[in-house]
Protein backbone atom coordinates (compact mmCIF):
# COMPACT_ATOMS: atom_id res chain seq x y z
CA UNK A 1 0.00 0.00 0.00
CA UNK A 2 1.45 3.38 -1.04
CA UNK A 3 1.91 5.90 1.74
CA UNK A 4 0.13 9.22 1.21
CA UNK A 5 2.43 12.12 0.48
CA UNK A 6 3.09 14.53 3.33
CA UNK A 7 1.44 17.78 2.28
CA UNK A 8 3.12 21.04 3.23
CA UNK A 9 1.60 24.51 2.90
CA UNK A 10 4.32 27.16 2.76
CA UNK A 11 3.73 30.82 3.62
CA UNK A 12 6.30 33.37 2.50
CA UNK A 13 6.60 37.09 1.84
CA UNK A 14 9.49 36.73 -0.64
CA UNK A 15 9.57 34.27 -3.52
CA UNK A 16 10.45 34.24 -7.25
CA UNK A 17 7.80 36.26 -9.02
CA UNK A 18 8.18 34.22 -12.21
CA UNK A 19 10.11 31.13 -13.30
CA UNK A 20 13.60 32.63 -13.79
CA UNK A 21 13.31 35.47 -11.29
CA UNK A 22 16.41 36.05 -9.12
CA UNK A 23 14.40 37.14 -6.05
CA UNK A 24 14.59 34.72 -3.08
CA UNK A 25 15.34 31.56 -5.04
CA UNK A 26 16.58 30.19 -1.71
CA UNK A 27 12.97 29.71 -0.58
CA UNK A 28 12.11 27.86 -3.78
CA UNK A 29 15.23 25.68 -3.42
CA UNK A 30 14.27 24.46 0.07
CA UNK A 31 11.23 22.70 -1.37
CA UNK A 32 12.18 21.88 -4.96
CA UNK A 33 15.10 19.79 -3.63
CA UNK A 34 12.90 17.68 -1.35
CA UNK A 35 11.91 14.15 -2.34
CA UNK A 36 8.73 15.09 -4.18
CA UNK A 37 7.68 11.44 -4.29
CA UNK A 38 7.15 11.74 -0.55
CA UNK A 39 6.21 15.40 -0.22
CA UNK A 40 3.64 17.62 -1.92
CA UNK A 41 4.41 21.31 -1.46
CA UNK A 42 2.16 24.31 -2.10
CA UNK A 43 3.59 27.81 -1.69
CA UNK A 44 1.44 30.85 -0.91
CA UNK A 45 3.39 33.92 -2.03
CA UNK A 46 2.75 37.53 -3.12
CA UNK A 47 2.43 38.43 -6.78
CA UNK A 48 4.61 40.82 -8.75
CA UNK A 49 3.65 42.93 -11.78
CA UNK A 50 4.11 40.06 -14.25
CA UNK A 51 3.34 37.09 -11.99
CA UNK A 52 1.00 34.23 -12.75
CA UNK A 53 -1.53 33.72 -9.98
CA UNK A 54 -1.12 29.95 -10.22
CA UNK A 55 1.77 27.96 -11.68
CA UNK A 56 4.22 25.15 -11.02
CA UNK A 57 8.00 25.67 -10.72
CA UNK A 58 10.41 22.85 -9.96
CA UNK A 59 7.55 20.53 -8.99
CA UNK A 60 6.20 23.05 -6.46
CA UNK A 61 2.62 24.33 -6.63
CA UNK A 62 2.49 28.11 -6.33
CA UNK A 63 -0.57 30.17 -5.40
CA UNK A 64 0.07 33.89 -5.52
CA UNK A 65 -2.09 36.60 -4.04
CA UNK A 66 -2.61 40.21 -5.09
CA UNK A 67 -2.41 42.55 -2.11
CA UNK A 68 -3.33 45.83 -3.81
CA UNK A 69 -5.17 47.04 -6.92
CA UNK A 70 -4.17 47.88 -9.53
CA UNK A 71 -1.35 45.35 -9.27
CA UNK A 72 1.08 47.80 -10.89
CA UNK A 73 0.94 49.84 -7.65
CA UNK A 74 2.07 46.97 -5.41
CA UNK A 75 5.28 48.24 -3.79
CA UNK A 76 6.27 45.50 -1.33
CA UNK A 77 7.53 43.00 -3.88
CA UNK A 78 10.17 45.20 -5.50
CA UNK A 79 13.04 42.86 -4.60
CA UNK A 80 14.48 45.19 -1.95
CA UNK A 81 12.74 43.34 0.86
CA UNK A 82 9.33 44.14 2.33
CA UNK A 83 10.62 46.24 5.24
CA UNK A 84 12.72 48.47 2.99
CA UNK A 85 10.13 48.70 0.24
CA UNK A 86 7.53 49.67 2.85
CA UNK A 87 9.74 52.43 4.30
CA UNK A 88 10.62 53.73 0.84
CA UNK A 89 6.94 54.13 -0.06
CA UNK A 90 5.62 55.36 3.27
CA UNK A 91 1.91 55.89 2.65
CA UNK A 92 1.35 53.04 0.19
CA UNK A 93 3.76 50.88 2.18
CA UNK A 94 1.78 51.21 5.42
CA UNK A 95 -1.53 50.54 3.70
CA UNK A 96 -0.14 47.57 1.80
CA UNK A 97 1.45 46.00 4.89
CA UNK A 98 -2.09 45.61 6.22
CA UNK A 99 -3.64 44.43 2.95
CA UNK A 100 -0.69 42.06 2.41
CA UNK A 101 -1.30 40.26 5.72
CA UNK A 102 -5.03 39.98 5.03
CA UNK A 103 -4.54 38.74 1.46
CA UNK A 104 -2.02 36.10 2.52
CA UNK A 105 -4.22 34.96 5.41
CA UNK A 106 -7.29 34.47 3.23
CA UNK A 107 -5.33 32.77 0.45
CA UNK A 108 -3.85 30.34 2.99
CA UNK A 109 -7.27 29.88 4.62
CA UNK A 110 -8.82 28.98 1.27
CA UNK A 111 -6.00 26.52 0.57
CA UNK A 112 -6.53 24.78 3.91
CA UNK A 113 -10.27 24.56 3.29
CA UNK A 114 -9.65 22.95 -0.10
CA UNK A 115 -6.86 20.50 0.83
CA UNK A 116 -5.83 18.42 3.82
CA UNK A 117 -2.32 19.68 4.58
CA UNK A 118 -0.20 18.08 7.30
CA UNK A 119 2.16 20.98 8.01
CA UNK A 120 2.06 24.75 7.69
CA UNK A 121 5.59 26.07 7.16
CA UNK A 122 6.06 29.82 7.62
CA UNK A 123 9.17 31.52 6.27
CA UNK A 124 9.90 34.61 8.39
CA UNK A 125 8.42 34.86 11.85
CA UNK A 126 6.46 38.06 11.08
CA UNK A 127 3.92 38.18 9.58
CA UNK A 128 3.89 34.60 8.23
CA UNK A 129 4.58 32.98 11.60
CA UNK A 130 1.56 34.64 13.21
CA UNK A 131 -0.69 33.65 10.29
CA UNK A 132 0.60 30.07 10.44
CA UNK A 133 0.04 29.72 14.20
CA UNK A 134 -3.48 31.14 13.92
CA UNK A 135 -4.37 28.78 11.05
CA UNK A 136 -2.70 25.93 12.90
CA UNK A 137 -5.11 26.49 15.81
CA UNK A 138 -8.12 26.62 13.52
CA UNK A 139 -7.28 23.55 11.44
CA UNK A 140 -5.28 21.56 14.06
CA UNK A 141 -2.14 21.44 11.91
CA UNK A 142 1.54 21.22 12.83
CA UNK A 143 3.33 24.54 12.41
CA UNK A 144 6.99 25.12 11.51
CA UNK A 145 8.45 28.64 11.53
CA UNK A 146 11.78 29.40 9.84
CA UNK A 147 13.67 32.57 10.79
CA UNK A 148 16.13 34.00 8.28
CA UNK A 149 17.73 36.95 10.04
CA UNK A 150 16.17 40.39 9.83
CA UNK A 151 12.80 39.03 10.96
CA UNK A 152 14.26 37.89 14.28
CA UNK A 153 17.00 40.54 14.75
CA UNK A 154 14.93 43.62 13.91
CA UNK A 155 11.38 44.73 14.82
CA UNK A 156 12.22 44.47 18.52
CA UNK A 157 9.00 46.28 19.46
CA UNK A 158 7.16 43.21 18.19
CA UNK A 159 9.15 40.71 20.28
CA UNK A 160 6.06 39.98 22.39
CA UNK A 161 4.28 38.77 19.23
CA UNK A 162 7.36 36.77 18.23
CA UNK A 163 7.39 35.16 21.70
CA UNK A 164 3.73 34.18 21.25
CA UNK A 165 4.53 32.60 17.87
CA UNK A 166 7.54 30.74 19.26
CA UNK A 167 5.49 29.45 22.18
CA UNK A 168 2.74 28.00 20.04
CA UNK A 169 4.53 26.77 16.92
CA UNK A 170 5.59 23.11 16.94
CA UNK A 171 9.11 23.88 15.77
CA UNK A 172 11.29 26.85 14.84
CA UNK A 173 14.25 26.44 12.48
CA UNK A 174 17.13 28.91 12.33
CA UNK A 175 19.69 29.28 9.54
CA UNK A 176 22.70 29.79 11.82
CA UNK A 177 23.83 29.65 15.44
CA UNK A 178 23.37 33.42 15.65
CA UNK A 179 19.73 33.34 14.54
CA UNK A 180 19.11 30.39 16.88
CA UNK A 181 20.52 32.38 19.81
CA UNK A 182 18.34 35.36 18.86
CA UNK A 183 15.27 33.10 18.96
CA UNK A 184 16.27 31.86 22.43
CA UNK A 185 16.66 35.44 23.65
CA UNK A 186 13.09 36.22 22.63
CA UNK A 187 11.60 33.01 24.03
CA UNK A 188 14.04 30.80 26.02
CA UNK A 189 11.73 27.76 25.90
CA UNK A 190 11.47 27.83 22.10
CA UNK A 191 11.81 24.49 20.31
CA UNK A 192 14.48 25.57 17.85
CA UNK A 193 16.81 23.62 15.53
CA UNK A 194 19.46 24.83 13.09
CA UNK A 195 18.65 24.07 9.44
CA UNK A 196 21.15 25.76 7.15
CA UNK A 197 20.18 27.03 3.72
CA UNK A 198 22.04 25.36 0.86
CA UNK A 199 23.60 26.24 -2.48
CA UNK A 200 23.01 24.81 -5.94
CA UNK A 201 26.45 23.29 -6.62
CA UNK A 202 25.46 22.42 -10.18
CA UNK A 203 24.48 25.99 -10.94
CA UNK A 204 27.36 27.62 -9.07
CA UNK A 205 30.62 25.98 -10.14
CA UNK A 206 34.10 26.93 -11.43
CA UNK A 207 33.29 25.80 -14.98
CA UNK A 208 31.05 28.86 -15.40
CA UNK A 209 34.12 31.10 -15.70
CA UNK A 210 33.76 33.28 -18.81
CA UNK A 211 36.77 34.93 -20.40
CA UNK A 212 34.75 37.39 -22.48
CA UNK A 213 32.92 38.67 -19.37
CA UNK A 214 36.28 39.26 -17.67
CA UNK A 215 37.69 41.09 -20.71
CA UNK A 216 34.75 43.49 -20.51
CA UNK A 217 36.60 45.12 -17.59
CA UNK A 218 39.88 45.58 -19.46
CA UNK A 219 43.08 43.69 -20.09
CA UNK A 220 43.64 40.99 -17.44
CA UNK A 221 41.76 42.75 -14.61
CA UNK A 222 41.58 41.52 -11.01
CA UNK A 223 37.90 41.56 -10.07
CA UNK A 224 36.65 42.01 -6.50
CA UNK A 225 32.96 41.13 -6.30
CA UNK A 226 30.28 42.17 -3.81
CA UNK A 227 26.78 40.71 -4.11
CA UNK A 228 23.65 41.65 -2.17
CA UNK A 229 20.93 44.20 -1.63
CA UNK A 230 22.38 47.69 -1.33
CA UNK A 231 21.14 48.24 2.21
CA UNK A 232 22.93 49.54 5.29
CA UNK A 233 23.66 46.28 7.11
CA UNK A 234 25.29 44.71 4.06
CA UNK A 235 28.22 47.03 4.79
CA UNK A 236 29.23 47.85 1.22
CA UNK A 237 30.51 51.27 2.24
CA UNK A 238 33.40 49.52 4.03
CA UNK A 239 34.21 47.45 0.96
CA UNK A 240 34.35 50.65 -1.11
CA UNK A 241 36.66 52.28 1.45
CA UNK A 242 38.87 49.19 1.49
CA UNK A 243 38.97 49.12 -2.31
CA UNK A 244 40.25 52.70 -2.40
CA UNK A 245 43.16 51.54 -0.20
CA UNK A 246 43.80 48.44 -2.35
CA UNK A 247 44.13 50.54 -5.51
CA UNK A 248 47.17 52.24 -4.01
CA UNK A 249 49.02 48.91 -3.85
CA UNK A 250 47.59 46.62 -6.51
CA UNK A 251 47.17 47.78 -10.12
CA UNK A 252 44.29 46.95 -12.46
CA UNK A 253 41.81 45.98 -9.74
CA UNK A 254 38.10 46.44 -10.38
CA UNK A 255 35.28 46.49 -7.83
CA UNK A 256 31.98 45.08 -9.12
CA UNK A 257 28.81 45.41 -7.02
CA UNK A 258 25.76 43.31 -7.93
CA UNK A 259 22.46 44.39 -6.38
CA UNK A 260 19.97 47.21 -6.00
CA UNK A 261 18.67 49.00 -2.94
CA UNK A 262 18.09 52.26 -1.08
CA UNK A 263 21.79 52.82 -0.35
CA UNK A 264 22.84 52.94 -4.01
CA UNK A 265 22.99 56.73 -4.31
CA UNK A 266 24.90 57.07 -1.03
CA UNK A 267 27.41 54.44 -2.13
CA UNK A 268 27.95 56.17 -5.47
CA UNK A 269 28.55 59.48 -3.67
CA UNK A 270 31.07 57.79 -1.36
CA UNK A 271 32.90 56.29 -4.34
CA UNK A 272 33.04 59.71 -6.01
CA UNK A 273 34.30 61.33 -2.79
CA UNK A 274 37.12 58.76 -2.65
CA UNK A 275 38.06 59.56 -6.24
CA UNK A 276 36.86 56.24 -7.66
CA UNK A 277 35.78 56.38 -11.29
CA UNK A 278 32.40 54.79 -11.92
CA UNK A 279 32.32 52.31 -14.82
CA UNK A 280 36.10 52.43 -14.96
CA UNK A 281 37.20 51.34 -11.48
CA UNK A 282 33.96 50.70 -9.60
CA UNK A 283 30.89 49.21 -11.29
CA UNK A 284 27.29 49.27 -9.99
CA UNK A 285 25.66 46.62 -12.17
CA UNK A 286 22.16 46.10 -10.74
CA UNK A 287 20.64 42.65 -10.36
CA UNK A 288 21.08 39.47 -12.37
CA UNK A 289 19.09 36.25 -12.53
CA UNK A 290 20.32 32.67 -12.05
CA UNK A 291 21.24 32.51 -15.74
CA UNK A 292 24.06 35.07 -15.37
CA UNK A 293 25.01 35.29 -11.68
CA UNK A 294 27.00 31.98 -11.63
CA UNK A 295 29.19 33.27 -14.47
CA UNK A 296 29.83 36.52 -12.61
CA UNK A 297 30.91 34.64 -9.48
CA UNK A 298 33.17 32.18 -11.31
CA UNK A 299 34.78 34.96 -13.37
CA UNK A 300 35.82 36.97 -10.31
CA UNK A 301 39.11 36.80 -8.40
CA UNK A 302 37.65 37.39 -4.95
CA UNK A 303 34.25 37.79 -3.28
CA UNK A 304 33.82 39.98 -0.19
CA UNK A 305 30.87 39.96 2.22
CA UNK A 306 31.38 43.06 4.42
CA UNK A 307 28.16 42.87 6.49
CA UNK A 308 27.80 44.83 9.72
CA UNK A 309 25.50 44.88 12.73
CA UNK A 310 23.18 47.87 13.05
CA UNK A 311 23.10 48.52 16.80
CA UNK A 312 19.85 50.51 16.74
CA UNK A 313 17.77 47.86 14.98
CA UNK A 314 19.81 44.70 15.60
CA UNK A 315 19.93 43.91 11.86
CA UNK A 316 22.83 41.73 10.68
CA UNK A 317 23.60 38.79 8.41
CA UNK A 318 21.50 35.70 9.12
CA UNK A 319 23.59 33.08 7.32
CA UNK A 320 25.22 34.58 4.25
CA UNK A 321 24.43 32.70 1.06
CA UNK A 322 26.83 34.84 -0.98
CA UNK A 323 29.91 33.30 0.64
CA UNK A 324 28.50 29.82 -0.08
CA UNK A 325 27.75 30.57 -3.73
CA UNK A 326 31.18 32.15 -4.20
CA UNK A 327 33.07 29.14 -2.81
CA UNK A 328 30.88 26.75 -4.82
CA UNK A 329 32.10 28.77 -7.82
CA UNK A 330 35.74 28.14 -6.86
CA UNK A 331 36.38 31.71 -5.71
CA UNK A 332 38.07 32.67 -2.39
CA UNK A 333 36.05 34.75 0.09
CA UNK A 334 36.63 37.35 2.76
CA UNK A 335 33.79 37.98 5.22
CA UNK A 336 33.24 40.16 8.26
CA UNK A 337 32.82 38.59 11.68
CA UNK A 338 29.13 39.45 11.54
CA UNK A 339 26.06 37.36 12.27
CA UNK A 340 25.97 33.87 10.79
CA UNK A 341 28.95 34.42 8.47
CA UNK A 342 31.22 32.96 11.14
CA UNK A 343 29.29 29.67 11.02
CA UNK A 344 30.65 28.84 7.57
CA UNK A 345 33.83 30.93 7.16
CA UNK A 346 36.57 29.75 9.53
CA UNK A 347 39.05 32.59 8.91
CA UNK A 348 41.91 30.23 8.03
CA UNK A 349 41.30 27.34 5.65
CA UNK A 350 38.06 28.05 3.73
CA UNK A 351 37.96 31.85 3.78
CA UNK A 352 39.34 34.86 5.65
CA UNK A 353 37.59 37.02 8.25
CA UNK A 354 37.94 40.65 9.35
CA UNK A 355 36.36 42.74 12.08
CA UNK A 356 33.14 44.56 11.22
CA UNK A 357 33.71 48.06 9.78
CA UNK A 358 37.52 47.68 9.84
CA UNK A 359 38.10 48.57 6.20
CA UNK A 360 41.86 48.88 6.72
CA UNK A 361 42.07 45.25 7.90
CA UNK A 362 39.85 44.27 4.98
CA UNK A 363 42.14 46.09 2.53
CA UNK A 364 45.18 44.22 3.88
CA UNK A 365 43.46 40.85 3.45
CA UNK A 366 42.31 41.70 -0.07
CA UNK A 367 45.88 42.65 -0.99
CA UNK A 368 47.15 39.44 0.63
CA UNK A 369 44.90 37.20 -1.48
CA UNK A 370 45.40 39.14 -4.74
CA UNK A 371 49.18 39.07 -4.36
CA UNK A 372 49.62 35.49 -3.11
CA UNK A 373 48.59 32.96 -5.78
CA UNK A 374 49.37 29.98 -3.53
CA UNK A 375 47.05 31.29 -0.78
CA UNK A 376 44.36 32.15 -3.34
CA UNK A 377 44.41 28.62 -4.80
CA UNK A 378 44.39 27.00 -1.35
CA UNK A 379 41.40 29.02 -0.16
CA UNK A 380 39.58 28.33 -3.44
CA UNK A 381 40.20 24.58 -3.27
CA UNK A 382 39.29 24.26 0.42
CA UNK A 383 36.22 26.48 0.09
CA UNK A 384 34.92 24.53 -2.91
CA UNK A 385 35.37 21.19 -1.11
CA UNK A 386 33.75 22.51 2.09
CA UNK A 387 30.61 23.78 0.36
CA UNK A 388 30.21 20.76 -1.91
CA UNK A 389 30.39 18.41 1.07
CA UNK A 390 28.23 20.34 3.52
CA UNK A 391 25.87 22.76 1.80
CA UNK A 392 24.48 21.16 -1.35
CA UNK A 393 20.72 21.65 -1.52
CA UNK A 394 19.68 18.00 -1.35
CA UNK A 395 21.34 17.77 2.07
CA UNK A 396 19.84 21.06 3.28
CA UNK A 397 16.34 20.09 2.14
CA UNK A 398 16.68 16.63 3.68
CA UNK A 399 17.29 18.35 7.01
CA UNK A 400 13.88 20.04 6.77
CA UNK A 401 12.25 16.72 5.87
CA UNK A 402 13.90 15.11 8.90
CA UNK A 403 12.43 17.84 11.11
CA UNK A 404 8.99 17.44 9.51
CA UNK A 405 9.07 13.74 10.31
CA UNK A 406 10.05 14.49 13.93
CA UNK A 407 7.02 16.70 14.62
CA UNK A 408 4.57 14.45 12.75
CA UNK A 409 5.67 11.39 14.70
Amino acid sequence: MNRRKIKVLVLTSSFPRYKNDWWQRTILSIYSNMDLKKYSVTVVAPSGPDSLISEKIGGINIRRFNYFYPRSLQVLTSGEGILYSGKKNRILGKVQMFTFILAEFFTALKSLMQEDFDIIHANWIIPQGFTAVLLGFIFHKKVVVTVHGTDVFALKKLNFIKAFILKYCDLCTANSSVTRDAVKEIYPKAKVEIAYMGVDVRLFNPLKRNKSWIEGFGNNPKIILGVGRLIKWKGFEYLIKAYAQVLKSVPNVKLVLIGKGPEEDALKKLASKLGLKENEEIFFMGTFGPDKLPTIYASSNLVVSPSITIAKTGEKEGQGNVVLEARASGVPVIASRSGGLVDTVDGKTNGLLFEERDYKELAKKIILILSDEVLKKRLSKNGLKYVRENFFWKKASARFCELYESILS
